[in-house]
């Protein structure tokens, strides 16, 4: 889905925005933190591919348990939920002597925030893997690579590339990455037959984009058919916008993310082409129509939680595919998805790690990928059987894992996700012609300057 909703999750096919609210939570984030990590905080409820199977033998506890708090952003009613809940039993079960009980927060980053400027802090955390930068300048974290002993390691080896950016600050990987998400394309196979397009080869680039959408797109009679829509947003608000300009050659910053580069020649030219998509090829209309799942378009943008989401909507409606995005001068797609961080609470850090590192072991990991309908971080969860046994249910998942062999991840900056508001309003002033791409994007360089600067 494009639609736009609350908050920034990175949940399947929800996405982001509240700039103002998150400046303040940023503000309050970074000074409570600093302030409590001084003094030092309890466990949040201590007071009220890697190594190993992650399944040992049972051992009986010794002493009573200690008692530990992993909050979380996954209501009850999604798949990360109760996928959740129930590898956190599992866990209890097979370690006795560490009882860590999950906790779900709705409007989970403005609840964090409270938490932490409370001073009584969970002793694990859930953060999307683009507002990393944030959680960590304040101190908060204790580096996964510094907690990492004996049975209890990873082979860092194993991530994903851009995942594996993403977590690694000053050289250390920070977090865990135990689910991904990017950008892919659904299109109609019932509207590809109806207008002797081969259903079997959707387009792979820009120049097939337009011809193929020209040759779907039909206004006559009563329930016009789009042949694309404007790409507003999929894995967050901005991910079309950046695999766009990564696949004209371009680039978002500079090397060391002092200055931007998305008012350069590739950047403008892959803004151009969206905008050209409503105004020139008159094959995606404004606002975007229904996004596929009514059969009024021929392409569209998801991400791979959305797979499951149209198999639920569209159900026998018409067929339906997807396909890797189409590449200009390369391949590109954005790459992003969620981490488990143990905070500073100076008193069970050991085993909360112990919990994290248990979770992101190939068998727990797979399970819950595909309960959460998310992709693998980590290689060796790709050979686990209910990954396979996943992907062979429902392999419209499989182009979204191929596209995690060239995905990007979004540049490491404290005020990214500003950022990103900024180049939406960019995207949106120039496709409905209020700004020329080139203004557009010039404009959210000026505004993003004092964003940069933070780091």
């Amino acid at each position: 889905m494009t639609t736009e909703p609350q908050r920034a999750t990175d949940t399947p096919g929800l996405l982001m925005a509240d700039v103002d609210r998150s400046l303040t939570r940023r503000t309050i984030l970074r000074r409570a933190i600093a302030s409590v990590a001084a003094t030092g905080a309890a466990g949040w409820l201590a007071g009220c591919g890697p190594i190993g199977n992650g399944s040992p033998a049972i051992a009986k506890p010794t002493a009573p348990p200690v008692k530990l708090t992993y909050l979380h952003q996954w209501s009850p009613q999604q798949g990360h939920g109760p996928i959740t809940d129930k590898l956190a039993a599992r866990f209890r079960q097979q370690y006795p002597s560490i009882d860590i009980q999950p906790v779900y927060a709705a409007n989970y980053y403005e609840k964090l925030t409270t938490v932490l400027a409370g001073g009584d802090w969970p002793d694990v955390v859930t953060y999307n893997l683009a507002y990393l930068p944030e959680l960590v300048s304040t101190k908060a974290v204790v580096a996964a690579e510094d907690l990492a002993k004996g049975q209890y390691r990873y082979d860092k080896n194993d991530l994903v590339a851009g995942a594996k950016e993403q977590a690694t600050f000053n050289g250390k990987l920070t977090a865990m990455p135990y689910c991904l998400n990017n950008s892919g394309l659904a299109y109609n196979l019932t509207l590809y037959k109806r207008v002797g397009l081969d259903p079997t080869k959707p387009p792979t680039t820009w120049e097939e984009l337009v011809t193929q959408a020209q040759r779907l797109t039909n206004h006559a009679g009563a329930n016009p058919v789009w042949g694309t829509v404007f790409p507003k947003g999929t894995a967050d608000p901005i991910s079309p916008l950046l695999a766009f300009i990564w696949q004209n050659g371009g680039e978002v910053m500079n090397a060391d993310l002092t200055a931007p580069r998305w008012t350069e020649a590739p950047a403008v030219e892959a803004l151009q082409f969206q905008v050209d998509l409503v105004h020139k090829y008159g094959v995606a209309n404004l606002p975007s129509p229904s996004n596929g799942n009514k059969g009024d378009v021929g392409i569209w943008h998801i991400p791979p939680g959305n797979v499951s989401v149209l198999d639920q909507s569209v159900k026998d409606a018409f067929e339906w595919g997807t396909a890797v995005l189409p590449k200009q001068k390369q391949q590109a797609t954005t790459v992003g998805g969620h981490s488990l961080a143990v905070l500073h609470t100076n008193k069970y850090e050991q085993q909360a790690w112990q919990f994290v590192q248990w979770w992101t072991q190939p068998a727990q990991n797979a399970e819950y990928l595909v309960a959460s309908a998310t992709l693998p971080p980590w290689h060796a969860s790709e050979q686990q059987p209910a990954w396979k046994q996943g992907v062979k249910a429902e392999p419209r998942i499989q182009p979204f894992v191929d596209m995690l062999a060239y995905g990007r991840p979004t540049p490491k900056l404290i005020g990214w996700e500003q950022i990103i508001t900024l180049l939406g309003t960019a995207r949106d002033d120039a496709s409905t012609l209020k700004k020329t791409p080139q203004q557009a994007l010039n404009d959210a360089a000026l505004q993003a300057a004092p964003l940069i600067k933070q780091g």
